[in-house]
């Protein structure tokens, strides 16, 4: 299969393949299969099915400190047969051409190491920020069936950017400029502005983390977002971390803004505080997290707090981040849970409290236990069952006043 795949780059960038172009070729990539399924399901809220997304590509030497990397992805959605997405009623099966128009070129980029002997620069379309940010990631996500919901949503993102790079043992800095599209929304007071049918949009940023001591650190960041207009949109802020080998513990303040000039702040700007604390017990890992947010939402953060409340996150933030729905305009939100490993196998147990900010109303309650299976270095099974109590508030908006939601994977690393 490697052999298989290492031959189709070659073809995909149309040059040579010879091992002088190719040199220290490495394979990258990922294959996960997701199945759901949601019981009370009446509003269309949550996926049922089975989803699989390929990410095949690879990265080479073309220079001394210069590497280039490719990556395609493909999609399909089990069970979506010859009359779907272009595929011709009455036969078996998908012309070649319906297989072609779902693969998309998500990384395309050439990176430079040691320019001017400090400095480090990717160009292209490549992916960028920390899988495990609250308001900066854009990449493939995993782990949750909901991120294959929707046309759009199916795809891993992707930014075309120039990002620069400079690490020593102090400060780890990037700085990125590039553009994309917003899709699937709209609307007065949407962060950021989005078309029903494409906008494209300016982004540029920094992300500073400073090391103070071992167990000590701070990170800076700031993002605006400017589309064809004149108006801006955008959020900064930083997170404090302390993590000595016993438990760790972090804070994290980010603020958004937005208006006719780069930082337009006023009295009333959206916020967003975020606690979380964990105890290293050897093989027991209990935890903690609060959120307070006053109607707070990014597009491209990857917070997803349980397997039914936490899917919303990615769609119904960006439609509508005053929404119910939308996972951080819930205001507080309360989780305790615990991590158990042993040998190949991980559990997760989580318990999730949702409400207003004001507290207001009662919470939504849900619980959570998610299982991993290591089967080698490079394949894992992995399972989850979740369950929620919706307030009354809540139930209205689902048609129900609970939801029972289950789905096994499997994540293979080439």
């Amino acid at each position: 299969m490697k052999k298989l795949l290492g031959l189709f780059m070659a073809l995909a960038i149309a040059m040579p393949a010879s091992a002088e172009l190719l040199r220290n070729f490495e394979l990258t990539g990922d294959v996960q299969v997701i199945a759901s399924d949601v019981r009370h399901n009446a509003s269309g809220e949550f996926t049922t099915g089975t989803n699989m997304r390929v990410l095949a590509g690879g990265s080479f030497d073309v220079a001394e400190n210069v590497r280039a990397n490719l990556m395609f992805q493909y999609l399909n959605q089990w069970g979506s047969g010859p009359t779907v997405d272009g595929g011709t009623p009455g036969t078996i099966g998908k012309s070649a051409n319906d297989y072609l128009d779902q693969i998309r070129l998500v990384e395309a980029n050439v990176e430079m190491k040691e320019l001017f002997g400090w400095l480090d620069m990717k160009v292209g379309r490549q992916f960028y920020g920390d899988e495990d940010s609250t308001v900066m990631y854009i990449g493939p996500r995993y782990y949750n069936s909901e991120v294959n919901r929707g046309t759009d949503f199916n795809y891993a993102t992707s930014i075309d950017a120039v990002k620069l790079a400079y690490a020593n043992d102090f400060v780890n800095a990037n700085v990125i400029m590039g553009e994309l599209e917003f899709y699937n929304g709209g609307g007065a007071g949407v962060f950021p502005p989005i078309s029903a049918t494409g906008n494209k949009h300016y982004v540029y940023g920094l992300d500073a983390k400073f090391k103070i001591t071992d167990p000590l650190a701070f990170q800076l960041y700031g993002y605006n977002i400017k589309d064809l207009g004149e108006d801006y949109s955008g959020f900064y802020g930083g997170k404090l971390t302390f993590a000595p080998e016993a438990f760790l513990v972090s804070a994290e303040y980010a603020r958004t803004h937005g208006g006719n000039r780069l930082i337009k702040e006023s009295h009333d700007n959206p916020y967003l505080l975020k606690l979380d604390a964990k105890l290293n017990m050897d093989a027991f890992t209990p935890r903690a997290a609060f959120v307070y947010s006053k109607d707070f939402a990014s597009p491209f953060g990857n917070y997803r707090p349980g397997l039914l409340m936490g899917d919303l996150a990615p769609t119904d933030i960006l439609m509508d981040p005053l929404a119910p729905r939308g996972i951080l305009a819930y205001g507080r939100i309360y989780n305790i849970g615990l991590d158990y490993n042993w040998e190949k196998w991980n559990f997760a147990l989580d318990g999730y409290a949702f409400q207003d900010r004001t507290a207001q109303h009662s919470a939504s309650l849900e619980a959570d236990l998610v299982v991993k299976y290591d089967y080698n270095d490079n394949i894992q099974l992995f399972a989850g069952a979740g369950y929620i109590k919706y307030n009354s508030n809540d139930s209205n908006t689902f048609d129900a006043p609970d939801n029972t939601k289950g789905q096994v994977g499997v994540l293979v690393r080439l």
